[in-house]
């Protein structure tokens, strides 16, 4: 009898590329559901064998939550597919004692390969006494606790970013103490130029973009930020104001600390201080390097030097260590290297029949050799 898999994804084409992934390999999906709650009536109610979590699901019940009621309810094996692996995220889905942890985008294979591991190892903890598998969840929450009762959501980012490594632990219950989590919509304005920062924050979820007016009103992207990305923490602490904005690209969630609570805190830590002054520097050249791209660089040029320059932050790997794939719109594309979406588009096509790219999935650039691309700009 084939293995019955529900799949939790509120993105169609992700959920229907999953189906056929599935049902071609030989399994039976007997549901797909779009939000949390929907999650857990239908995993109580149909018993699928295992279930593929999105994370960031519809509703207010995000996949981790769902997975946690149903494993509170049930043994039924649930394998996270999500594209975000920042430490906050990792910290609360162990609590769940998850059975794989995918990430997006993914191959054919590591479906499989994660689907027959869960299920083998759903069999061995089936044969463990129910005191055994209560202590060992015991161990797992002991072990995530925060202090004093500070958030353990908002403590586990702060602790993720890597500006704030070897800080005194009462400097991280104060920030965790005045962060807030704020939704940002696709479109709407976090930080304005020439303008101070009212908070310095941290993306959690979603994407945002730095966006530069020029003096003939065109707005370039300079830069994409992903999950884990503290480019709004540099900017509350940068003395002089910004030329540029950031704004949502996607609907995002925001991990924001009030700017003046993060400079007092960073003022006592002068080792923090330096490494802020530092990836300011680094930052700020970056910027320069690419404006300075755009402005003299053929179009092709400035196409293919953008995709090697998102590869390592925004690439998953793939089968071979010469590709990758970049989880990005040809609009999204056009809008960093200040180009229309009919010439990225054009200039891709281009790409994929020379064997450089390949485009046959929505929303996701694979790049088939990273070493024939960067011959291809040189």
């Amino acid at each position: 009898m084939a293995t019955r898999v529900m799949i939790v994804e509120d993105e169609a084409v992700v959920a229907l590329d999953m189906t056929h992934e599935l049902e071609s390999a030989g399994y039976s999906v007997v549901c797909h559901v779009t939000n949390g709650e929907e999650a857990v009536a239908k995993a109580l109610e149909l018993k699928p064998d295992v279930i593929l979590m999105d994370i960031t699901i519809q509703g207010e019940m995000d996949g981790i939550s769902a997975a946690q009621q149903i494993a509170d309810r049930s043994r039924i094996p649930f394998v996270f597919v999500t594209a975000h692996a920042d430490e906050a995220t990792l910290q609360r889905a162990k609590i769940t004692r998850p059975y794989g942890y995918i990430l997006k985008p993914f191959e054919p294979n590591e479906l499989r390969a994660n689907i027959e591991i869960a299920l083998h190892n759903a069999q061995l903890r089936q044969v463990a006494p129910v005191d055994e598998l209560e202590e060992e969840r015991q161990v797992i929450e002991e072990a995530t606790l925060t202090p004093g009762g500070i958030d353990e959501y908002k403590y586990e980012a702060i602790r993720a970013i890597g500006l704030f490594d070897g800080m005194a632990l009462k400097d991280l219950n104060d920030l965790a103490n005045c962060a807030v989590v704020r939704d940002v919509h696709a479109g709407e304005f976090v930080s304005m130029d020439g303008e101070k920062p009212e908070f310095g924050f941290m993306v959690i979820s979603g994407r945002l973009a730095v966006i530069k007016s020029t003096p003939q009103g065109k707005e370039l992207t300079l830069e994409l930020l992903i999950p884990g990305d503290c480019t709004g923490m540099l900017r509350a602490l940068e003395p002089t104001e910004m030329d540029t904005s950031i704004r949502g690209q996607v609907d995002a969630k925001v991990l924001a600390i009030p700017t003046p609570n993060l400079r007092a805190i960073v003022e006592k830590n002068p080792l923090i201080y330096r490494r802020v002054a530092l990836e300011l520097m680094q930052r700020s050249r970056r910027a320069n390097n690419l404006a300075l791209g755009l402005a003299h660089s053929r179009v092709e040029s400035r196409i293919v030097a953008a995709l090697l320059a998102l590869a390592p932050r925004f690439g998953r790997p793939s089968t071979s260590d010469d590709q990758t794939r970049i989880f990005l719109t040809r609009k999204e594309l056009a809008d960093l290297t200040g180009t229309t979406p009919e010439t990225a588009i054009r200039v891709t096509k281009n790409l994929e029949r020379e064997g450089l790219l390949d485009l046959t999935k929505p929303g996701v650039i694979k790049i088939l050799s990273l070493h024939q691309l960067k011959e291809a700009v040189e």
